[in-house]
């Protein structure tokens, strides 16, 4: 295992992607940017998962929210079972999708979280 915690597959990395509102006279660049956003880390999300990386997602909602939570965490890795797994990436894409199509304000993070050891040696 590499400095940090980090294996040499692992990357120590943060991605984060910011989806804005448009400003006036701006609707139509803003929609096709934060398209693309959306489908790169729809992408990227899929693609990780489907390189076994330990990783969490963090859903953050810039929009005032009603009940004063803003951000969301999901866990994608060993410690879950495969079933939880699924349904979490699933969960994600389906936040992103319906963030997307509300206006909201957010950004989606994925930050690589050090490999799970199952040794009890």
């Amino acid at each position: 295992m590499s400095e940090g915690g980090w294996g040499p597959e692992q990357p120590g990395l943060k991605k984060v992607y910011f989806i804005k509102r448009a400003k006036a006279g701006e609707e139509l660049t803003t929609l096709l940017k934060n398209k693309f956003k959306a489908i790169d880390a729809i992408r990227d999300l899929i693609s990780w998962f489907e390189e076994g990386r330990d990783f969490l997602v963090g859903l953050n909602d810039w929009t005032p929210p009603d009940d004063g939570e803003r951000e969301r965490k999901v866990a994608i890795g060993p410690w879950s079972s495969p079933a939880e797994n699924h349904r979490n990436v699933i969960d994600v894409v389906g936040s992103i999708i319906y963030w997307l199509d509300t206006g909201r304000d957010f950004d989606i993070t994925f930050t690589p979280a050090p490999r799970f050891d199952a040794s009890l040696n």
